[in-house]
């Protein structure tokens, strides 16, 4: 392991409209734990703009009578409403935190806002919402679409997180997975219980693994055929009774929704790091 307990410097909390007091909570706990800079990111949907901008488009007022044109005065003016609202929460959030914190508002489409603020040692933390529906908008899929293009690493968190004590889970695909090193490093850092999911049992000569042991943790090793690890289904299965805190996984080892199933199987935050030179050639 590096020096560092961790090579990462800021969370980057994107942020919706409909965000709650939990968002924030989680993404500052998180913060907190790891001195990271907290960098809240509040997105404004410019589609309803946009599509007042149409002459013919019309929108249903339930109390206000039928159909009306979409007034866009009142939508800035909710808009405003809500984010000083949320910027409010979010410096209430913050202010315990010894590392600087920083809110912004993202106009205009979400990939550009994301790719304009991302940095090297950032972790972009996407709470999935608590509505079916938002989860399943086009804009919710456009900001996990936009985060996995532009951040380092990327934090999947879901509606509902059932535990914030236990493990720190690995799912390691080789014996120098990245996931090993960062999941150990928050291990150290949380003083909770290292367990490695690793493909065919090769880890046992990992520097982490030993730098967790040598920092007086526990460290369990767990194998599971490594044709069948990037299965979700599988991966659940073999950790179905650890009742761990967060996964950390490396991105491009397993397909596209592994890491969303998994938080939402496990109900708890699933962190996607950047594989290193050597896992991206074998990739």
């Amino acid at each position: 392991m590096s020096k560092q307990p961790h090579s990462f410097k800021r969370l980057v909390l994107g942020l919706q409209p409909s965000a709650a007091d939990r968002t924030m909570q989680i993404a500052a706990e998180l913060a907190d734990l790891l001195n990271l800079e907290l960098h809240g990111l509040l997105f404004e949907d410019t589609s309803l703009r946009d599509l007042a901008a149409i002459p013919f488009a019309r929108e249903l007022r339930t109390l206000g009578g039928g159909w009306h044109a979409i007034d866009v005065e009142r939508l800035s003016h909710e808009f405003e409403r809500t984010a000083r609202n949320i910027e409010r929460v979010f410096a209430d959030t913050a202010r315990r935190l010894a590392t600087k914190s920083q809110f912004e508002i993202a106009r205009g489409p979400i990939g550009q806002a994301i790719a304009s603020i991302s940095r090297a040692g950032d972790i972009v933390m996407i709470v999935e919402p608590l509505s079916a529906a938002e989860r399943a908008s086009q804009q919710f899929a456009w900001l996990v679409r936009a985060a996995f293009a532009s951040a380092p690493a990327v934090m999947l968190v879901p509606p509902r997180i059932v535990r914030t004590k236990g493990p720190i889970v690995a799912i390691a695909t080789s014996p120098e997975d990245p996931s090993i090193e960062v999941a150990a490093a928050i291990a150290i850092a949380a003083q909770e219980e290292l367990v490695v999911i690793e493909a065919d049992g090769q880890a046992d000569r990992n520097a982490p693994i030993r730098a967790a042991a040598e920092a007086g943790l526990s460290v369990k090793r767990m194998t599971a055929p490594k044709a069948r690890l990037p299965d979700p289904a599988t991966c659940a299965q073999a950790f179905r009774f650890v009742q761990e805190r967060l996964i950390v996984m490396t991105r491009g080892a397993f397909e596209d929704g592994v890491a969303s199933a998994l938080a939402s199987a496990r109900g708890v935050p699933v962190l996607v790091v950047e594989p290193s030179a050597t896992e991206s050639a074998a990739q």
